[in-house]
């Protein structure tokens, strides 16, 4: 025992190089050790403790940047928003170190991971303005990356920015003009305005207005109209277009009784008939797309087959919506220039959605 006791005097008293790398490389791995055991703070020690001796090592400061991002990641309670700041700082700092120490030996796939983790820092310290900061400056370089447009406007929505969100949506239609899903994404910001709060008991969403639900619905609408007519195939398109016009159903407003209703009412109740229909023709149209039959309904199919509702009115029942409709809004425009115009007559189809309101 003595010449090994001997050795370790020795190393104390002297610093001796190779005896400060041992001892570092020690630290590091205990650090490494508490790591893989979930004392993030423990193992930060240790690995202060061994930048004391060997600050040169390189290693360190990768895993010290995750013993702290693991810190930062972990954080969740309000009241401890200072102490998740000093540790994304020290985070950030250390994956920083290591990318500039490591030189030549830094791979692409390197430089990928200090890239996500450093998103990831920013992101859970809330840190909006560097994130808008970054991607504002890699749209910069990349102007004609479509990606970066949503992911901007995204960042602006988490960063409560709703405005300038909105604003990168259609930013995003303009400068791609050809762009199907550049129309799509701007259809879906506007219908996710039209969905209903979660456990709200209803179809739609209830904060807005009939004439805000339809003309958000007419937008939605608009904007999946240019996509296929980009592409006429572009499914998702036809999907949300069929929510978009169940959407438009919903908002309209109409008593089941056409002779109790007015003449606005009893124009809703077959404009509402003609959503229903539109929604229908939308998946009838992804059935033509993929060119898939109708799903037998008296025995199991034999391959892909297209389950598609049953069409909501019949031929005969659309034809005579059509005439009726022509007469309502001959009706509404005498009534408007002061007219006295004869009642419609006709039984009406009983309303779906809002009719009973």
């Amino acid at each position: 025992m003595r010449p090994i006791l001997a050795a370790v005097a020795a190393c104390a008293l002297f610093l001796a190089p190779g005896c400060t790398k041992i001892a570092a490389r020690d630290f590091i791995r205990e650090g490494n050790t508490l790591y893989a055991n979930g004392q993030y703070r423990e193992a930060i020690e240790k690995y202060n403790e061994a930048e004391k001796l060997e600050p040169d090592l390189v290693t360190l400061f990768w895993n010290r940047a995750c013993a702290a991002e693991s810190i930062v990641l972990k954080i969740k309670d309000p009241n401890q928003l200072a102490d998740r700041k000093v540790f994304t700082d020290l985070a950030l700092s250390d994956f920083k170190t290591w990318l500039d120490r490591a030189g030549n030996d830094v791979t692409e796939a390197d430089r990928e991971a200090y890239l996500n983790h450093r998103l990831a820092l920013l992101d859970a310290d809330e840190r909006c303005d560097d994130l808008l900061s970054y991607f504002l400056e890699k749209h910069n370089q990349e102007p004609k990356e479509e990606g970066w447009y949503t992911r901007i406007a995204k960042q602006y929505e988490t960063c409560g920015r709703t405005k300038d969100a909105d604003e990168w949506f259609v930013k995003r239609t303009v400068d791609f003009p050809t762009s199907v899903r550049a129309y799509l994404s701007l259809a879906i910001r506007k219908l996710e305005r039209l969905y209903p709060e979660p456990d709200s008991g209803v179809q739609y969403n209830a904060n807005l207005s009939e004439e805000e639900r339809l003309a958000l619905a007419n937008e939605a609408i608009a904007l999946l109209d240019k996509a296929t007519m980009i592409d006429h195939k572009f499914i998702e398109a036809y999907i949300y277009r069929s929510i978009a016009y169940t959407q438009r159903q919903l908002a309209r407003r109409y008593g089941d009784d056409p002779t109790q209703n007015t003449a606005h009412e009893n124009l809703n109740m077959i404009l509402a008939r003609e959503d229903g229909l539109s929604a229908w023709r939308q998946q009838k149209a992804i059935c033509d797309i993929k060119v898939e039959p109708e799903c037998p309904t008296d025995k199991p199919p034999e391959g892909p087959c297209c389950m598609l509702a049953p069409r909501p009115i019949s031929l005969e029942e659309e034809a005579s919506d059509a005439e009726r409709k022509k007469a309502i809004e001959e009706e509404i425009r005498l009534l408007e220039s002061g007219a006295e115009p004869e009642p419609v007559k006709g039984k009406g189809k009983k309303g779906k959605g809002q009719g009973s309101k």
